[in-house]
């Protein structure tokens, strides 16, 4: 009775988590969507930072996260039958994104660190994220960065979404410093 029980209970289970889906979705697997939507960009640095400087409880955390949220300015181009952006970037202190409880670095302390290394690296170490249709996929072109990680944007980039069906849409990224 006890084996019985115990397989009644693991097929219930199994039963009731067998599926991570909800119920009721549109079926995408055949969607011939293949839009790229918006465009966003950041860059990142790291610091040190004082916590609780000049008490007994200071504390010193390094390599803290500082993301840079750049000021845009965003047209949809088309250019010899490829679509894109335009995106001119600009900056100021409330770009600055300071990672984790306050500490002694200011955010006007890391917003002149930041204008010290963008003048150096220019568009070469950006984060860029975009979005694309539902169950698309997209993939770098002619050498472009990979989306989500630094990469050199100081030229024309291109990509290309792929949709569920397998048609797909290349599409450009052209970024202007604006700064």
């Amino acid at each position: 009775m006890k084996k019985l029980l115990n397989i009644l209970v693991g097929c219930m289970l199994t039963a009731s988590l067998s599926s991570c889906l909800y119920h009721g979705l549109d079926d995408l697997e055949n969607s011939s969507d293949k839009k790229m939507t918006s465009v966003e960009y950041s860059y990142r640095f790291l610091y040190n930072d004082t916590i609780k400087k000049g008490t007994v409880n200071e504390e010193i955390q390094e390599g803290r996260v500082c993301e840079v949220i750049f000021q845009k300015n965003i047209e949809n181009i088309e250019e010899n039958g490829i679509k894109g952006f335009k995106t001119t970037l600009t900056h100021n202190i409330n770009s600055i994104q300071k990672a984790g409880p306050s500490g002694s670095v200011t955010k006007e302390m890391l917003y002149e660190t930041f204008k010290e290394r963008i003048a150096q690296d220019g568009l070469n170490k950006l984060w860029v994220y975009v979005s694309i249709s539902d169950a698309a996929t997209l993939s770098p072109l002619d050498g472009a960065p990979k989306l989500g990680t630094p990469g050199d944007f100081s030229e024309d980039r291109f990509y290309r979404v792929t949709a569920a069906d397998g048609s797909s849409q290349d599409y450009v990224l052209k970024t202007v410093k604006g700064f």
